[in-house]
């Protein structure tokens, strides 16, 4: 259902190389609508500033990837709130009238968004 749906931009990651001992991923950044629902949220003081942590769960119609660091695959990532979270799971339900994917996201540590036009 579209209603409950809204535009945030998904940063979709490629398999992951490595050339002279350093990683890298091409990525594609796409604008999906999503229905995002946050599981938890924790902010946390530690000694290099303060820390998000957290959990959403997302609602869409189309896959999102998730991280597999055995396949070398760094997953999809959505910017939420001024934070990227990383998809660690994506399910098919299918069962329904309602056919959709519901994927969990943890946020990334340390990795802050730097564009606040998305910014919800």
């Amino acid at each position: 259902m579209k209603i409950f749906k809204h535009p945030y931009k998904v940063r979709r990651y490629g398999k992951t190389s490595w050339e002279n001992g350093c990683p890298s991923a091409p990525y594609s950044d796409v604008t999906l609508n999503l229905d995002v629902q946050g599981v938890t949220r924790t902010a946390q003081d530690d000694t290099s500033g303060k820390n998000i942590a957290g959990s959403l769960t997302v609602y869409s119609n189309e896959e999102l990837h998730p991280a597999e660091p055995d396949n070398m695959n760094s997953g999809d990532r959505l910017f939420f709130g001024g934070h990227w979270y990383v998809c660690r799971q994506s399910v098919y339900w299918g069962n329904t009238i309602l056919k959709h994917w519901v994927s969990q996201f943890d946020a990334v540590e340390g990795e802050k968004g730097d564009d606040a036009e998305n910014d919800d």
